[in-house]
């Protein structure tokens, strides 16, 4: 297991193709994709070929998704990345966590570890997360760890909120 970051409670590592039904279980649930901008995986051999997508570009590049899993159980509970998008210009934030596990301070605690990996490890100066402006629970995390909103726009044909953080 290749581990890029690790807090209190999870564990943010490289995917592996034994993943393909824990990222299926992501995927495919309606309370997790209802408010994604983006396209989705519909069955577990667009997740099987995105895995190995992922395993690929580990070897070319810092900037990618990754499997986050529970620490105490390794549970993999969602997905987070960071790419570089021309949408945006810049680089991307992304996260996807099951909805048993919102509420609980993991999406906050996650984003904050990987904004981290992205500024000081990584060097960027700029990180940009999109979410869709009826996704509350999205904006309170990234607002919790310390994003501020850039502007209001369009992602994808949704209206979308666009909040950043910079290397200070």
């Amino acid at each position: 297991m290749n581990i890029v970051v690790e807090t209190d409670r999870l564990i943010i590592k490289e995917f592996e193709e034994a993943d393909v039904l824990s990222l299926y279980k992501i995927e495919s649930d309606k309370k997790i994709i209802e408010f994604l901008p983006w396209v989705k995986l519909s069955n577990e051999k667009e997740c099987r070929r995105q895995i190995k997508k992922y395993i690929n570009e580990y070897k070319k590049n810092k900037l990618n998704s990754w499997a986050v899993a529970i620490k105490e159980t390794g549970e993999i509970i969602g997905i987070t990345r960071l790419i570089y998008s021309n949408k945006i210009k810049g680089v991307e934030l992304g996260t996807k966590i099951l909805p048993e596990y919102w509420n609980k301070g993991y999406a906050s605690e996650l984003s904050r570890a990987i904004v981290d990996y992205g500024l000081y490890e990584l060097g960027i100066d700029e990180i940009t997360a999109v979410t869709d402006i009826n996704n509350a629970g999205a904006i309170k995390s990234l607002i919790n760890m310390g994003m501020q909103l850039k502007k209001y726009g369009y992602y994808n044909g949704t209206e979308a909120a666009f909040y950043s953080i910079k290397r200070e």
